[in-house]
């Protein structure tokens, strides 16, 4: 074959995406998310802030007042004010006043707040015994509605508001699950840890409180980054924590070693990474290192948001740690387009940088030149 006949040509006729023949052409400003597998680009909607100018002149209702009606106001307004102070001259709660009346219409004389922490109960009581809703059986609505019944037999509409509340819920945690992930991908993490406290050290409540604190001081001192969930084991009902850790070169804070020990739970000899200063202050630890293969794999975060959907646990985050970043971009950095609701584009991976976006990414705004300059990047 002649290599003379292979001639580059442009036609891109009967290709099913069109690479590098994205729409935007001029430099647009975008949101950008990690999926696990790719830079996803959302377009920023611009706001505008600008009036428009055919808008009448601002006119105040109490310039169509004389002077009495004026002083009459005031003398209602400072009565209500003072309705609103205790004997002692505190200020009454407002919102104690604003939840005394549940609802008017069901019959149900309690408060509001107490109707809902009724149904935060029975909902967690039945999350944590597996009832979920389905098309045909609802046993979840089912414990729900007779744990209500006991104490407000009377209350109408009841079935329209467990139904509206757990909507509210699923949604809710769905937007945290997102979330997560969405934090885990476009971060950076070098350390899957499990921290378990000893009982000669903590108890349960202590344990949580200063490994939190602990955490948290090593964010701000060494640069750490953090997002994990607390958890009892299933078996033992022991506290322990699981989590993803960011450590900057140089500063990891003791000595990691490699240890062996025999896993009850396993029934075999188990070989972990042990952290003297953990080991010290708070018990049994292991840290485990990852690789950017095996974050875009999802083990790890899908282990973590399992004991988010079992027991709703809260999760632990550190300050810093992006959802989203805002960039500009052009046509050249698109593979591709796709309509996912909202429009989106396919970013290619060299497009965002780890320490110039993310790590330094402070209320959507990139650094300039003179950022770079004078601050020059941390090894990640």
């Amino acid at each position: 074959m002649n290599v003379s006949n292979l001639i580059p040509t442009d036609d891109l006729t009967g290709c099913p995406f069109p690479f590098f023949g994205s729409p935007v052409q001029q430099p647009k400003k975008v949101k950008i998310y990690n999926d696990g597998g790719h830079f996803i680009a959302i377009p920023v909607m611009r706001r505008y802030t600008r009036k428009p100018k055919d808008l009448p002149p601002f006119h105040s209702k109490m310039d169509d007042y004389t002077n009495e009606q004026r002083e009459i106001i005031l003398r209602r307004v400072m009565r209500d004010k003072r309705k609103r102070v205790n004997e002692n001259g505190e200020k009454k709660d407002k919102n104690a006043v604003d939840k005394i009346d549940l609802s008017r219409d069901n019959g149900a004389h309690c408060s509001r707040s107490a109707l809902d922490i009724l149904f935060d109960s029975l909902y967690f009581s039945a999350f944590k015994q597996g009832l979920k809703d389905n098309k045909l059986d609802k046993p979840m609505t089912d414990f729900i509605r007779a744990g209500i019944l006991k104490l407000y037999p009377d209350m109408d509409g009841l079935d329209e508001y467990i139904s509206d509340k757990i909507k509210r819920k699923l949604n809710n945690l769905l937007h945290r699950k997102k979330r997560f992930r969405r934090k885990a991908n476009l971060n950076n993490w070098n350390y899957f840890v499990t921290f378990t406290y000893d009982d000669t050290k903590h108890t349960a409540e202590t344990f949580k409180k200063k490994l939190r604190k602990c955490l948290s001081n090593l964010h701000t001192r060494r640069g750490w980054r953090y997002m994990g969930v607390f958890e009892q084991a299933p078996d033992t009902g022991r506290l322990h924590f699981h989590g993803l850790i960011y450590v900057p070169v140089g500063e990891m804070l003791g000595v990691v070693t490699e240890m062996q020990d025999y896993s009850t739970a396993q029934g075999k000899m188990q070989t972990r990474n042990e952290n003297s200063f953990f080991a010290e202050n708070f018990g049994r630890n292991d840290f485990c290192e990852v690789s950017k293969s095996e974050m875009k794999n999802g083990k790890r975060t899908e282990y973590i948001l399992k004991y988010i959907g079992k027991t709703n646990e809260r999760i632990c985050y550190s300050r810093g740690i992006p959802t989203e970043i805002c960039k500009v971009i052009d046509g050249d950095d698109i593979i591709t387009e796709m309509h996912d609701f909202v429009t989106k584009y396919i970013l290619f991976d060299d497009i965002v940088d780890w320490e110039r976006d993310i790590m330094r990414y402070r209320f959507n705004k990139q650094m300039s030149i003179t950022d770079l300059l004078c601050n020059s990047p941390l090894s990640a």
